[in-house]
C-alpha cells in the first residue's frame, strides 16, 4: 500500500509554486533594512512624546480625570492588516465606556497618521462641535472615520470631513458610537522624507484639541 503523502503525489494548487512566489522569496533588501527603518520611526515617536510631555504640562485645558499626560506608550506589531505598524498614544485615558487619545501611527507602506480618539457620553457634543469648525482651514486634509470600529486604519473607511453635505455628515455621524478624526501623510509622497513629526504632530493636537472641550 504506498503513502498518499509521497513526494510522487500531485500538490493542491494553491500549495504550487508561482514564479513571482520565488521572485518574493529571495528579496531580502527589504528585511536588512527594516530594523535600520523602524529604529528611526521609533526615535521619531520618542521626540513627539517627549514634547507632547511639555505641551501637555502646560496645557491650561482641563483634560479627562485620568487621563496620561506623562508616560505615554509605544506599541509595535507585525500585522496590522498585514504591515508593520508602530503607534504612541499620549495623552491617553482608556476606559470601559469611554476612549480620549491623541494617537501617531506608522504604518509600513502606508502612511504615517495623526488621529484623536473621542468616545464617551460627551459624544453627541463632540460631533455638535466638528461639524461647526470642519469647514474651517485647520480642517483641511482632515478625515473622518467611518468604519463600525475605531480600531481600523485602511483608507476606505476615512472621508475627508469637509467633502460631506450636511444631510451626508448627519447620516454618517448618527451610525457611530466614536469619533476619530486623522490627518494622513503619504509614505510614498516625496514630501515624506522632510516631514517634521514632531512639529507635525504637534500641530495636529492643537488644531483638534479644541474638539474634546465640548
Amino acid at each position: 500500500m504506498g503513502n498518499e503523502n509521497s513526494a510522487d503525489s500531485p500538490l493542491e494548487e494553491n500549495e504550487s509554486w508561482y514564479a513571482n512566489d520565488l521572485q518574493w522569496i529571495n528579496h531580502i533588501e527589504v528585511f536588512q533594512h527594516k530594523p535600520v527603518i523602524l529604529k528611526k520611526v521609533e526615535n521619531r515617536l520618542n521626540k513627539l512624546k517627549e514634547l507632547m510631555v511639555e505641551e501637555l504640562n502646560f496645557c491650561s485645558v482641563p483634560l479627562p480625570p485620568g487621563t496620561d499626560i506623562e508616560k505615554g506608550q509605544i506599541v509595535k506589531g507585525e500585522n496590522n492588516n498585514g504591515f508593520p505598524f508602530m503607534s504612541l498614544d499620549i495623552p491617553q485615558n482608556f476606559s470601559k465606556t469611554a476612549m480620549f487619545t491623541f494617537r501617531t501611527l506608522f504604518w509600513w507602506g502606508h502612511y504615517l497618521g495623526f488621529a484623536l480618539i473621542l468616545k464617551g457620553d460627551k459624544l453627541p457634543n463632540y460631533f455638535q462641535s466638528l461639524s461647526s469648525v470642519r469647514n474651517k482651514p485647520a480642517f483641511e486634509n482632515i478625515y473622518l472615520s467611518v468604519s463600525p470600529t475605531p480600531w481600523d486604519w485602511r483608507m476606505e473607511y476615512f472621508v475627508p470631513i469637509a467633502d460631506l453635505s450636511e444631510q451626508e455628515w448627519l447620516e454618517k455621524t448618527h451610525l457611530l458610537d466614536y469619533m476619530k478624526i486623522i490627518r494622513i501623510y503619504s509614505t510614498a509622497e516625496e514630501s515624506f522624507k522632510e516631514l517634521d513629526w514632531t512639529q507635525a504632530g504637534v500641530k495636529f493636537w492643537k488644531d483638534m484639541m479644541p474638539i474634546s472641550l465640548a
